[in-house]
């Protein structure tokens, strides 16, 4: 059972991001979801209405002694958008390996 830690909602452009490179979708609204399962995981989900997308973003965590968290991992996306990157970093996660 995951617990929701916070929603963020911005506008800003969309790239559809590939190995080969990205695609402007233009600019849209958004929400963002940050959740925690019980265990060293969690996950963002990303949700983008008006271009019928929602992404899953799987997160893995090394957590030390004191509680504080470390993203070990990451899937789901090419690249953590930096506003993921952000709400990690407000609620005390080291991104280190995303950025």
């Amino acid at each position: 059972m995951s617990t929701l830690i916070e929603s963020i909602t911005h506008t800003t452009p969309i790239n559809l991001e590939y190995s080969h490179g990205s695609i402007s979708q233009g600019k849209h609204d958004w929400t963002m979801e940050l959740h925690f399962e019980n265990d060293n995981t969690g996950f963002i989900e990303w949700d983008i209405p008006s271009l019928e997308r929602t992404e899953y973003i799987g997160l893995w965590f090394e957590i030390d002694q004191h509680g504080k968290r470390t993203l070990s991992d990451y899937d789901g996306v090419f690249a953590l958008p930096s506003e993921a990157i952000e709400l990690l970093r407000k609620h005390g996660i080291d991104p280190s390996c995303a950025v």
